[in-house]
């Protein structure tokens, strides 16, 4: 008798434990949102780059751009990554307030799924997969954002989002 009862507790702790895949995948999902979150946060107190400092970080991405494509081909990519900037910099509290909503709502999902075990985590994750991908078309104009940049967005997210259905089994409801 005593044997059965100690299995049955066994196994309800077995049930509480969280699986480590599943707990991986949380703190690298912490991880991925923070280093996007917090500069967003503390953006919002320095506020848009000045002119100069628009430049100067224009000079970076310059510097960061293979000389192994053409001429022509790194003109345009140059052309296009100021134009981005710009825009970016132009609707600086636009942007920077949407990635808070969107990140924080990914963030919270993790949270729910990391800590609680919820499986509404799951599905916050989810919303806040597509309005990462979304968020860059209310920012930016359609011919300023590179299909690369959609597609590594939706790769990365879709990889996620398996491997967070993978474990669904493991969240209640």
């Amino acid at each position: 008798m005593e044997n059965v009862e100690y299995q049955e507790v066994e196994e309800i702790q077995e049930e509480k434990k969280m699986p480590i895949f599943l707990k991986v995948l949380c703190i690298l999902s912490f991880i991925y949102i923070g280093i996007i979150l917090i500069p967003a946060i503390f953006g919002l107190f320095s506020g848009p780059m000045s002119e100069t400092e628009l430049n100067e970080t224009f000079q970076n991405v310059s510097s960061l751009v293979p000389n192994s494509i053409s001429k022509q081909e790194k003109a345009r990519l140059l052309e296009l990554a100021y134009e981005k900037q710009k825009v970016m910099n132009d609707k600086f509290y636009l942007n920077a307030t949407i990635n808070i909503w969107v990140y924080s709502l990914g963030f919270f999902g993790v949270f729910k799924m990391f800590k609680k075990r919820q499986r509404s985590g799951y599905y916050l994750y989810l919303v806040y997969s597509v309005l990462s991908v979304i968020s860059l078309y209310l920012i930016l104009p359609t011919k300023l954002i590179a299909m690369e940049d959609v597609l590594s967005l939706l790769l990365w997210s879709g990889i996620m989002v398996g491997l967070y259905t993978i474990n669904l089994k493991h969240l209640t409801n």
